[in-house]
């Protein structure tokens, strides 16, 4: 290859990393060189428009294979308020939708991606709310105004207990909410872990943490249903909260309750990725 021809694709390779923020480590070196290759071949076609698209896609879809980059910067492109169309324009049509029963002016867009589910909250075509869970071990997007995913335990990333609701029926699940304050606009954070989602961080969590989980919420249910005041529900909350380290979080401008009816049931998950 010329000198020419490398300096050509060399700009596409900057081009690319820089759009990403993806640093190449030696691996990349290797799938560079590979691309340039072809490149070189189809530029000396002259085909530098084809080309430039072509390699784009090849390096985006590589992306997606060996890191999470391409998933982390669309999620993080969603915002409570922006409008029902830009991000519609970012993520596309939902395959599933609901209609709150809590409020019937909210509406729920499902989205199943390969790494993750996504679900917005709509109402008057303004998104009010949105919730991520993973469905890949090792998925963990930043947390917004907070933490990765799966990083610390609930009771580490925030000392207070807030809001919280949990089941152990039709999904086992328990998520709890966190104000955020002024300074982000009075939004709600929310964290907490579903039955259905991957380990977002499996280095954080022993071999049988989902079974250990599955334990302590069933047993804060037990002590729920006989409790004669809080305080027969300080201990096991505080279990429960040590030993969940999250695979989902959600934001919002509504009240915690609406998070928790957004989730789907077992079933309703089951027909909704087919699995």
């Amino acid at each position: 290859m010329d000198d020419s021809l490398k300096e050509v694709v060399d700009d596409l390779v900057e081009e690319s990393l820089e759009e990403h923020n993806t640093p190449p480590p030696s691996f990349w070196k290797k799938v560079q060189t590979s691309i340039m290759m072809v490149a070189a071949i189809m530029i000396s076609a002259g085909q530098f428009n084809d080309t430039k698209d072509i390699f784009l896609s090849v390096y985006e879809a590589t992306l997606t294979n060996f890191t999470h980059s391409i998933e982390y910067d669309l999620i993080e492109k969603i915002n409570v308020g922006s409008s029902m169309e830009y991000v519609k324009s970012i993520v596309g049509e939902p395959h599933v939708l609901k209609r709150s029963k809590v409020n019937n002016k909210l509406q729920f867009l499902y989205y199943s991606k390969a790494k993750y589910t996504l679900t917005l909250i709509s109402e008057d075509e303004r998104l009010v709310g949105y919730s991520v869970f993973t469905l890949v071990d090792g998925f963990s997007p930043k947390i917004p105004f907070s933490e990765d995913l799966g990083e610390k335990s609930l009771a580490s990333a925030h000392k207070e207990t807030g809001a919280y609701s949990y089941d152990i029926g039709n999904l086992l699940y328990y998520i709890e909410s966190q104000d955020l304050g002024k300074e982000q606009m009075f939004l709600t954070l929310v964290r907490g872990y579903v039955e259905y989602g991957a380990i977002a961080q499996d280095e954080k969590v022993s071999e049988n943490y989902r079974k250990q989980l599955n334990k302590v919420i069933e047993n804060l249910e037990d002590k729920s249903t006989f409790a004669e005041n809080d305080e027969a529900l300080v201990v096991p909350l505080k279990k429960v909260r040590q030993t969940v380290f999250p695979n989902f979080y959600a934001v919002t401008e509504l009240e915690p309750v609406i998070i928790a009816e957004a989730l789907l049931t077992r079933y309703e998950f089951q027909l909704f990725t087919k699995s």
